[in-house]
């Protein structure tokens, strides 16, 4: 979403009645719920604050609440304060952890069943969440996955509630700019991927080579950052060798250079991608330029001599259904 599009989100919602409460929620998610006191009186609240791209929500329920929630637009992200909270992500059932914070899938509908809980939200455009993990060298082709059954490590949990913190802290110190906004819901989305990795691409490297220490954190390093800009040089400073002896490794491991290596993984994402893609929703020149060919008639040539059709030929073939490698 472009951020002159971002409409702002500010809410702050108090009540004592269970009925209103009810329908505050089902209207607000579109969801549809069913609702119970619990022995203490019952009291809600929802705050909410930020814009479409990334908002941080607060939901208090001092009750029983339980039922469906239709898909969104949006990455929800959402952890326990205290209270009970059982999560159907679909697929996998979970008893949430306080603190522990669960992702939710736009594009699924999962059911709940929550008891007079406090919980936090983080509502992230999935267009944003998308960017950071391509940039990261995801594969998106099967869109974002998140393992439920893999805990999150200690200190990427760490890393998210002290990136929230900070988000909170300049939400509510006032409005920031736009610009300054977009770059917070970046660094949300890439504190969340902290949390749960998404797939990446099959690594480019022939199978059975025995290559040395240098060629093989070359190749990784290149696989893992392709989407940078990454030359001969920069690649040689990273791993402390020099040029001269970088270009012979890989001549000797791989029987090319540096850069005809870096070139063929970027072909080969931008393939992937293409083939991913909906002709109507991207241009080859996009595709092309997000992973650093800036000239559009040299990249045409060498994805012919790569890939062995024109990469509009790709993008087509993507309309028709999935095709076998």
């Amino acid at each position: 979403m472009p951020i002159d599009d971002a409409k702002p989100v500010r809410l702050d919602v108090t009540g004592t009645d269970l009925g209103e409460a009810a329908t505050f929620i089902a209207d607000l998610y579109g969801a549809e719920l069913r609702v119970e006191p619990v022995a203490t009186p019952f009291s809600f609240r929802y705050a909410a604050l930020g814009d479409s791209t990334m908002s941080l929500h607060i939901a208090q329920f001092a009750g029983h609440v339980d039922g469906e929630l239709p898909p969104s637009d949006a990455v929800i992200v959402q952890w326990l304060q205290s209270g009970s909270s059982r999560l159907d992500t679909g697929g996998s059932v979970l008893d949430m952890e306080p603190g522990v914070p669960v992702p939710l899938l736009p594009e699924r509908t999962f059911s709940f069943s929550m008891e007079d809980y406090e919980q936090r939200l983080v509502h992230l455009s999935r267009e944003v969440v998308e960017r950071v993990a391509a940039e990261q060298g995801a594969d998106l082709t099967a869109g974002l996955r998140f393992d439920h059954m893999t805990p999150p490590s200690d200190q990427s949990v760490r890393t998210w509630h002290n990136t929230v913190s900070l988000i909170s802290h300049t939400l509510r110190d006032g409005t920031p700019g736009r610009l300054l906004h977009a770059e917070m819901a970046r660094l949300a989305a890439a504190s969340l991927l902290e949390m749960y990795p998404q797939q990446r691409p099959a690594r480019r490297s022939p199978e059975g080579t025995a290559l040395s220490v240098h060629v093989r954190a070359a190749v990784e390093y290149v696989n893992d950052h392709a989407r940078m800009p990454i030359t001969t040089s920069s690649l040689a400073r990273h791993l402390d060798v020099s040029l001269r002896a970088l270009q012979e490794a890989f001549q000797r491991d791989l029987q090319t250079t540096p850069n005809a290596y870096i070139r063929q993984v970027r072909l080969d994402r931008v393939r992937q991608e293409l083939l991913a893609s909906e002709p109507t929703a991207v241009t080859v020149r996009e595709v092309a330029a997000g992973w650093g060919f800036a000239h559009l008639g040299r990249f045409a040539q060498q994805y012919v001599a790569e890939v062995g059709e024109t990469p509009m030929a790709t993008l087509e073939r993507s309309a028709r259904g999935p095709v076998a490698d």
